[in-house]
């Protein structure tokens, strides 16, 4: 790697601890919209074009990430993420006025380019205060704390849709923005570092095309986020369209969300101390296709089978999630800034990309067509895998350290 840019890492258990606390609260708020707002937007576009606001939604927001660095540069860190947070928050406290129609569905579009920023901006934040030797473990603490915000919400926001509609749904979110627009605030009133780097996009692009591994490492990642895209958007969809009705598809997704609060943490540790990632990441890859076979043929009204088979597919997807991110931040250097800005667009591309092939497939197949699209970019992303030089354990360092010569 080269390492043209000085870049200040401030290890900071208390600080990346704060990170994590702010993005639980993150996560609890957007749950409550995350597998909804969806719906919202079918009712003026229909399931067919739903795509196209979610297109809209991550162009603008692979804009905001091709300005990311610039704009931090002049306004720092901690100003970026309350920008974020407070344009999303008035963009989702203008919905509760608006019934539906078009105007809405621009509201919700804004929504979602503004709080999926406001992640990264907080991604930006935490990796400050991280340390690359314990990538897995901050890594998977972070993602299990945010996991456990995520699993709390479903069912409440569910219940709330099914007794008040979407303004009800709007109107608490917009209080939980606004309140965590006020905790940021006071927690990191001290930290507004705005030293980035300019970012070098084509020499990233180039970096990243050059090496194996993290051409690899991104196209597991593009993979991930497709299968991310297809799922919010369109399962909640599905699952109406089966008959279920909103309290039972917020049961349904409660025990989806399960593995991501139970297996991450292990699953980082696991790879720092013993395993690596290579053999983990193609472990969690045939779990998680395996169990999308399920989603894209079963067609019962079970909840319960839903249930499991969706927790299945979260099993395999919370392992890769982990581990993508280990895999990554362990092949890079604390100076390679732009790879790391690079990397983030996965979930922009993807999420257009996923958005544009939606469109197409629901034009001429029905809804679980758009299952078998994640399967087949599941398999490619697996043969990726197979090309990834493994990482060395904390147990395989010490072995070659007791070896002794002869």
């Amino acid at each position: 790697m080269s390492k043209p840019i000085q870049h200040h890492e401030q290890y900071s258990p208390k600080k990346s601890s704060l990170v994590s606390l702010l993005s639980f609260a993150l996560a609890f708020v957007d749950a409550l919209i995350l597998y909804t707002i969806s719906s919202f937007i079918e009712t003026t576009l229909g399931t067919q074009y739903i795509g196209a606001a979610y297109f809209i939604a991550f162009g603008i927001h692979l804009i905001l990430l091709l300005n990311l660095q610039g704009t931090i540069r002049k306004i720092g860190k901690i100003r970026y993420l309350l920008l974020c947070l407070g344009l999303a928050a008035a963009a989702v406290g203008i919905l509760p006025s608006i019934s539906d129609g078009l105007k809405g569905v621009a509201l919700a579009v804004a929504f979602l380019a503004f709080s999926n920023t406001a992640w990264v901006a907080l991604d930006v934040i935490l990796e400050g205060y991280s340390k690359d030797q314990l990538s897995g473990r901050i890594r998977g603490l972070h993602l299990t704390i945010v996991s456990i915000g995520f699993l709390l919400t479903p069912y409440l926001a569910t219940r709330i849709l099914d007794a008040h509609g979407y303004a009800a749904v709007f109107l608490i979110v917009f209080i939980g923005y606004a309140t965590i627009l006020l905790m940021a605030t006071v927690l990191f009133r001290f930290d507004n570092h705005t030293e980035q780097p300019k970012i070098r996009l084509w020499s990233a692009l180039q970096e990243v095309s050059g090496n194996t591994d993290l051409r690899s490492i991104f196209i597991v990642s593009l993979a991930l986020e497709f299968f991310y895209t297809i799922m919010v958007i369109y399962m909640p969809i599905h699952l109406q369209h089966l008959g279920f009705a909103w309290t039972e598809i917020g049961i349904i997704f409660t025990i989806m969300l399960l593995p991501f609060v139970f297996l991450q943490y292990p699953i980082g540790l696991l790879a720092d101390k013993r395993y690596g990632e290579k053999e983990l990441l193609a472990l969690c890859l045939l779990i998680t296709t395996a169990a999308m076979v399920g989603v894209a043929t079963y067609s019962e009204k079970h909840l319960l089978a839903w249930g499991a088979i969706l927790f299945m597919t979260r099993v395999g997807i919370a392992g890769i999630e982990v581990l993508r991110d280990s895999y990554f931040y362990k092949q890079i250097d604390g100076d390679d800034i732009h790879i790391i800005a690079f990397f983030r667009m996965a979930r922009p591309v993807a999420s257009m990309a996923g958005a544009v092939i939606a469109v197409i497939t629901l034009s001429f197949f029905q809804l679980p067509a758009l299952f078998i699209a994640v399967i087949v970019g599941l398999f490619l992303a697996l043969f990726q895998v197979f090309r990834l030089k493994d990482t060395e354990s904390e147990y395989d360092i010490a072995n070659k350290a007791s070896v002794t010569p002869v």
